[in-house]
């Protein structure tokens, strides 16, 4: 009895040692030496930035500090610093970046199922056409398109203001006004990102089988109730990931800020990537540019942990 619960033992240790990763390299190790360059490649270019910057986040490295040799460890006082009152603006900025996202998120994702639905309908001509027109914004590289925006926001020989003289209205300030010029920026992004939304949505909306329509028809299902109980549950699965990555890209966006106004007037459009960037140049704040993204990179992953909590949930009820 002993001695069969003793080989029980062995054989349960056998293969466990079989699936742990030391034996599975060791067996493999032929093909673990080809793939060990692109390994050290990716870990120079990828992983070594991100170790090295979460380490810079806790020094005071700046201009000054680099300049006379004078870095130190100072532990999480930068982390207070961004997270405490003595750093109240980088709140503002936060707010400002959810606000940012939300709104821009919520129009890109509205429009784009709008704009599918209605390029999906069967008796619609010259869909090709639509779809290509549709795809340009987003075909165009960003930096192209922001300062395309900007010239058409000029106060004095901008599109839009001429436009409304021709029809007698006072022009806007649209860039120096903090509030317009908030709203006009991301009147920029949503005319960026809608394409992008309404791609993946047309996407999904083809390969909806058109039985499911046609047996709500005999049923004498309403267009409205074919929408909510067909059209929409079937989207959950290719607009949800979609959703979640327009997100990060939104929260992370650059360039239509960076472009567009600079962050300014007086800060008014500042959002965390445009904050960082000039923490880095302006203030030669080496650390607390590094703060602010480990801050930001956190909270990314919450909003990644967050979708991938939601999308396990729609799988186990059926959503596939």
């Amino acid at each position: 009895m002993h001695t069969d619960v003793s080989n029980i033992n062995d054989t349960v240790l056998t293969k466990k040692n079989r699936n742990s990763l030391f034996y599975r390299m060791k067996k493999n190790r032929m093909a673990y030496l080809y793939i060990l360059p692109a390994m050290l490649v990716v870990f120079t270019v990828s992983i070594f930035p991100i170790i090295y910057g979460i380490g810079l986040s806790f020094f005071n490295a700046n201009l000054y500090t680099m300049g006379n040799g004078t870095v130190k460890f100072i532990g999480l006082k930068n982390y207070v610093k961004a997270l405490g009152s003595i750093d109240a603006e980088f709140f503002v900025v936060l707010l400002r970046t959810f606000i940012w996202t939300i709104v821009n998120v919520f129009a890109h994702v509205t429009l784009g199922l709008i704009i599918a639905l209605a390029l999906n309908r069967q008796n619609l001509k010259f869909k090709g056409i639509y779809r290509t027109l549709i795809i340009l914004p987003w075909a165009v590289p960003q930096f192209v398109t922001a300062l395309v925006w900007k010239m058409m926001y000029h106060e004095q020989f901008g599109f839009f203001n001429q436009f409304l003289g021709l029809l007698g209205i006072e022009p806007i300030h649209w860039l120096s006004n903090g509030k317009i010029a908030f709203i006009a920026v991301i009147i920029v992004n949503i005319w960026l990102g809608f394409p992008f939304m309404t791609m993946v949505a047309t996407g999904a909306l083809q390969s909806i089988s058109r039985e499911y329509y046609e047996a709500a028809d005999i049923d004498g299902a309403t267009a409205m109730q074919k929408l909510r109980y067909i059209t929409l549950p079937l989207l959950k699965p290719a607009m949800l990931p979609a959703t979640i990555l327009g997100t990060i890209w939104t929260f992370t966006n650059f360039n239509v800020i960076y472009m567009v106004t600079g962050g300014g007037p007086s800060k008014a459009t500042e959002i965390v990537s445009t904050y960082q960037f000039n923490v880095l140049t302006r203030q030669n704040a080496y650390s607390m540019a590094a703060t602010y993204s480990v801050i930001v990179s956190i909270i990314l992953i919450i909003i990644t942990l967050i979708n991938m909590k939601v999308t396990k949930a729609l799988s186990d009820e059926g959503v596939e």
